[in-house]
């Protein structure tokens, strides 16, 4: 599981930089010609890298209680991650797992429950879940809008 975390991490990077340059210019570009088709979908993929920034934030967090959870050694159970102030429930985690979404670090005790690590900020997911499907709607947006001006165009040249 380290290795998806890290692996989801790299593509969230790629993603992050390749959403920022392509919206960045395609956004500008859509004010300069005045473009609203161009305008929504530069602001779209510029919600898709924050939406991706995000969760590459929380994966970071994820790694950070995945490596320490397999290094093993003195003081590392439970993981650091899992333990609660004062202590009391530190001899009852018994396993460490991911939730992948919404995402976070999940300590499990042996009674059969559960309790969350803390290990992921709090506003990743609420800006994952504001931001990407944000995203998703100005690409279907924008997409609409440039068939519009097509069959627009086409009317108007007969």
């Amino acid at each position: 599981m380290v290795y998806m975390s890290l692996l989801l991490l790299l593509v969230c990077v790629l993603a992050v930089f390749g959403f920022l340059g392509y919206g960045g210019q395609t956004f500008a570009g859509g004010l300069r010609r005045r473009s609203a088709p161009e305008v929504v979908r530069g602001g779209a993929a510029l919600a898709a890298a924050v939406a991706a920034g995000a969760y590459g934030w929380g994966l970071v967090g994820v790694a950070g209680v995945l490596v320490e959870a397999r290094d093993g050694g003195t003081g590392s159970a439970p993981v650091h991650a899992c333990r609660t102030p004062g202590g009391q429930a530190d001899g009852q985690v018994t396993g460490v797992r991911v939730d992948w979404l919404p995402l976070g670090v999940v300590c499990e005790t042996g009674d059969g429950g559960s309790h969350g690590s803390g290990a992921v900020p709090a506003c990743v997911t609420p800006l994952v879940l504001a931001f990407g499907p944000a995203a998703a709607g100005g690409a279907v947006c924008s997409a609409y809008a440039g068939q519009v001006r097509v069959r627009r165009r086409q009317r108007n040249a007969r």
